[in-house]
């Protein structure tokens, strides 16, 4: 590597490659844009503000738009960067475009000489420039000092601000600046940079170790440069991604993956061994965690099929966390990228770091195969509706019904209530009077629907339409087939909700379909609210707990009903036997 003729005039890589033109500027296209539409409609403002994290370009853009609008040849977007006031500004040493510490020239006086400067016209240049760094840092007697000159400066006066915290600038300042926010830079235009920049400094550079170094630098092309700078000056011509790892102390993608296999192995044991190997090789324990969490976050995109946007992985690395993702549900790896970021904002201030970060690795490794909360919804509902439990093999909820009798009776004609319409039909022969009772026809095709095929296949219908409209279904079954195809189901008074529930328009068509997807023929439901009423009984009898009252003491039942906040939706009550027979 070629070395320079004179150590004390070494300049670092970092001002080196700043950017000189607008095609020079990295990952703040839109910025760029703006700025140079303003130059070339003439439209320049008098005060802007440039706001972002640090590194990304915001004292580098703010010296080219003054070369830009101080150039000899200018205004223009195209600055010569040949003439005295291109290179001055360059080097920040330009007597009309004057930098300005925020940090530490805060104060009341600190602005009232800068207005009285304001002024005087530029010595040489088109216009005075005062940029203004860390601007949030000055007081609030400076910022009022200041608002004045900031809304009517002279003509020959701009105002260029920057700040990585804009929400400590007053209103009053924001509104009378234009706002440029600066995004943080992406990996790849980092390691396209520093592949550059590895060329003209004629150092071989492996494409994993700029990855390395490109995530470590978290958006910020400076924090890149400053340890591709570091690393040129120890690993020699060549840059290999074990030479980033022994040198920044950080750990290897390798060993990360080993993490997040043994996470998804639920092996706590080889959790802790892993952290130990670390730490006895200088690795900090607060790198390992967030590696992890960087890789956590791809393995959440590639669950949810959103492989295209992965930032960590490599495409080498991809076929090994595709087998995590075959092997660990995408709740489990939601609840550890809430369990990991939570423990790392415990680490600030805590001697502890390393077992803050191993109780978070071992409560990840711990977690149970989770799913969704609506198929603990889904095992609620069959609970109450006394069904068996679901088959804890499968991910829906496999709900049954016990057969009815053997041979239903319609309930008699005198006791019965106006019936739910039926939905249009596409048969031209009009529906059966709603007065009359539900009759069994015999069979006028090849394939009559039978009403114990139809029971047969009621849990499927119940467990095929949702939640939403299985919760009706699981408490009614059908009774009776009326006309063919035409089948009947009886609703007892006390759950006239369903047919409210489910003998919408929308609703039984839905229901029907489910039917005919299963029973591979057309089906029209019909429901008919029933008036039998519960047998009387001897007034001393005394009525048992109901089924509500046994699913509410079920410890299950009360331990999500703590943990979820719920409430109940249906009550479903026994009648009162003595009222009744008093009635």
């Amino acid at each position: 590597m070629p070395q320079p003729a004179d150590a004390s005039n070494y300049t670092v890589v970092a001002r080196r490659y700043r950017p000189q033109r607008f095609e020079d500027v990295v990952g703040q296209d839109n910025v760029v844009e703006s700025l140079r539409n303003a130059i070339k409609l003439n439209r320049v403002t008098h005060a802007y503000l440039f706001s972002g994290t640090r590194g990304v370009g915001k004292t580098s853009i703010a010296r080219i738009f003054a070369k830009c609008l101080n150039c000899v040849k200018g205004p223009t977007d195209q600055p010569c960067l040949q003439c005295d006031i291109c290179q001055a500004i360059a080097t920040g040493e330009d007597v009309d475009v004057l930098e300005i510490d925020g940090a530490s020239n805060n104060g009341v006086e600190s602005v009232r000489e800068l207005r009285q400067n304001t002024g005087l016209r530029p010595s040489r240049a088109r216009f005075k420039i005062y940029y203004i760094d860390e601007v949030h840092m000055l007081s609030t007697g400076a910022f009022n000092a200041l608002l004045k000159t900031l809304e009517e400066p002279p003509p020959h006066v701009k105002f260029f601000f920057a700040t990585t915290e804009p929400g400590k600038i007053p209103v009053t300042v924001l509104s009378r600046c234009q706002r440029y926010d600066f995004s943080g830079i992406t990996p790849e235009q980092i390691v396209a940079t520093l592949s550059d920049i590895c060329v003209r400094e004629k150092i071989d550079a492996e494409p994993e170790a700029l990855q390395t170094i490109a995530r470590r630098a978290g958006g910020s092309m400076r924090d890149a440069q400053s340890l591709i700078e570091q690393l040129l000056s120890s690993a020699g011509e060549r840059l290999t991604v074990e030479a980033v790892h022994r040198l920044l102390g950080t750990a290897s993608d390798e060993r990360i993956l080993d993490m997040v296999d043994a996470l998804a192995d639920h092996d706590s044991g080889a959790v802790l061994r892993l952290v130990d190997a670390a730490a006895s090789q200088g690795i900090q324990p607060t790198d390992l965690l967030n590696g992890v969490i960087d890789f956590l976050r791809d393995l959440m995109v590639l669950s949810a099929g959103a492989g295209q946007t992965v930032l960590t992985a490599t495409p080498r690395q991809r076929p090994r966390l595709q087998a995590v993702v075959d092997r660990w549900p995408l709740d489990s790896i939601l609840a550890a990228l809430q369990i990991l970021p939570e423990a790392r904002s415990k680490l600030r201030g805590s001697p502890h770091s390393r077992t803050i970060i191993e109780v978070g690795l071992v409560k990840v490794a711990r977690l149970e195969n989770l799913s969704e909360i609506s198929d603990l919804v889904g095992r609620l509902i069959a609970l109450e509706g006394g069904l068996p439990p679901m088959d804890p093999s499968q991910t829906l909820v496999k709900k049954k019904l016990a057969p009815p009798d053997p041979a239903p009776t319609p309930p008699p004609t005198s006791r019965r209530e106006p019936t739910q319409p039926p939905p249009p039909a596409p048969e031209p022969d009009p529906p059966p009077s709603r007065n009359e009772p539900a009759r069994i026809q015999p069979a006028s095709t090849e394939l009559p629907l039978e009403l114990n095929a139809v029971l047969a296949i009621w849990p499927q219908v119940v467990q095929k339409v949702g939640l939403g409209l299985g919760k009706g279904l699981s408490q009614v079954a059908p009774t009776a087939i009326s006309e063919p195809d035409v089948l009947v189901i009886g609703v007892p008074p006390r759950y006239n909700w369903i047919v409210e529930d489910c003998g919408s328009p929308q609703s039984q068509a839905k229901i029907e379909e489910a039917l005919e997807s299963l029973l591979h023929r057309p089906v029209r439901l019909r429901f008919e609210r029933s008036s039998q009423e519960v047998a009387s009984a001897s007034p001393t009898v005394v009525a048992e707990p109901t089924r509500h009252d046994e699913v509410s003491d079920d410890p299950m039942v009360r331990k999500v009903v703590e943990l979820f906040e719920a409430r109940p939706v249906l009550m479903e009550v026994e009648e009162d036997l003595t009222s009744t027979s008093n009635a």
